[in-house]
């Protein structure tokens, strides 16, 4: 069995940053900062802390389980790229947020804002025959895009970390198969962060990439997104093409709708980019009747960090943080009330309890904070379950407390583990 992982707040966090205002920088911004998960270097530019790192570790696992499970193989591309190749698909001068930067030799580069034209560079040595085909490859890496909105938050971040998928095919339907099925992994990676039945699927413009695309949409008052929902079908389309008559056909076919308009953060995205990327490199196969033919592609994103901000921006109350379970940064915190030698003792047997189980902890045994502080952070932090160690204590029974719901159990240590 996997040991659990247990972490001394005063070693994790410091929490001191209780002036940020949610008018301010945006209401994930100033929970995690509050809360110490991030701290702020610049205007979209965030430390991921101790506690903010494990909440994107946990999110890029489940992630990194999906897209394997889709049979793609993971690579890392460098962050730094040269001219030339965004020269090759013309985007060098089309992309307005690139950071572009220029050796001491003279060289001019970018940092890296999306990768189609560094995974095709490098497909071309795997790709040679429609044998090759589909093909498939994800990484996760940071990315750097110019933004001039950069606030709010992990939402729009100048610096972000993201997972970016890419596939080859040799035809439309071996294309749209997989697309299907990346967009089906999208759905059950947002279900398994816990926004599943907040997350739609909707209809939109392709921007610079391709004429339409999908978007993934947390319904979020506060979102930076307007979409609307056909309510009847579920089915959903962004503000952006609304108006165009094309997009409404493509989206609804002939059947009659009623569209409501709500606010979203967008969390993912899929593009169809034909062959408009590969034929630029000469990215060609011969079919099985020996003709030639474009290799066609699609690209996948999600950001990491970006999702991270957008489920703290929906799963907090009045107190703070609510993170739910699978992407939370601990599986418990303990509140230490009693500093006694019994207390200490009973302390020791339940993280080792927990520990045994595979269950991670973070205790708060601060002694010079005052009880009702301790519990206003941990409130603060979110993290799904509370283990109070008081005056129950003595008689070997302990407060478990659910974030969510605020119900609270009295339990013997022993039985801890079980009611987790």
């Amino acid at each position: 069995m996997a040991l659990g992982t247990i972490h001394h707040l005063s070693s994790q966090i410091t929490l001191t940053n209780r002036s940020h205002s949610d008018a301010q920088l945006g209401r994930n911004a100033s929970l995690l900062l509050k809360a110490g998960y991030v701290a702020q270097l610049g205007a979209g530019l965030y430390t991921l802390m101790p506690l903010g790192l494990r909440v994107v570790q946990k999110i890029e696992q489940i992630v990194r389980e999906e897209m394997d499970a889709l049979g793609a193989s993971e690579f890392l591309s460098p962050i730094i790229y040269p001219r030339e190749v965004w020269e090759t698909t013309g985007r060098w001068d089309s992309i307005d947020v690139l950071y572009k930067l220029k050796s001491r030799s003279g060289s001019e580069l970018c940092v890296a804002a999306t990768a189609e034209e560094i995974i095709i560079s490098a497909a071309k040595r795997l790709i040679r025959s429609y044998r090759d085909l589909p093909f498939s490859a994800y990484q996760i890496q940071p990315k750097c895009r110019d933004e001039l909105r950069a606030r709010s938050g992990l939402v729009r971040g100048r610096e972000f970390r993201m997972k970016d998928l890419y596939s080859f095919h040799l035809n439309n339907d071996q294309l749209n198969e997989f697309y299907e099925q990346v967009c089906q992994a999208y759905v059950r990676i947002f279900t398994r962060c816990g926004i599943g039945a907040r997350t739609i699927r909707t209809f939109a413009s392709g921007g610079v990439f391709s004429r339409f695309s999908d978007e993934f949409q947390l319904l979020c008052e506060s979102g930076e997104d307007t979409i609307f929902i056909d309510e009847a079908s579920s089915i959903a389309i962004n503000s952006e093409i609304a108006q165009d008559l094309e997009a409404l056909k493509a989206a609804f076919g002939d059947r009659t709708y009623s569209l409501t308009e709500h606010r979203a953060i967008e969390v993912g995205n899929t593009f169809k980019l034909g062959s408009r990327f590969t034929d630029a490199f000469g990215l060609k196969v011969h079919d099985p009747l020996g003709h030639e033919s474009s290799v066609l592609m699609c690209s996948y994103g999600i950001g990491t960090s970006r999702l991270a901000g957008a489920i703290a921006e929906v799963c907090s109350d009045l107190k703070g943080l609510v993170w739910p379970k699978p992407v939370a940064p601990y599986d418990v915190h303990i509140v230490a009330l009693e500093a006694s030698e019994q207390g200490l003792q009973l302390l020791n047997e339940l993280t080792r309890t927990l520990k045994h189980q595979g269950l991670s902890a973070l205790v708060d045994d601060r002694l010079d904070i005052r009880a009702g502080e301790k519990f206003f952070d941990a409130d603060l932090l979110g993290i799904p379950k509370q283990i109070i160690l008081g005056n129950r204590t003595e008689s070997g029974q302990v407060e478990v407390k659910d974030r969510a719901s605020a119900e609270v159990s009295v339990v013997r240590i022993e039985g801890v583990v079980n009611l987790l």
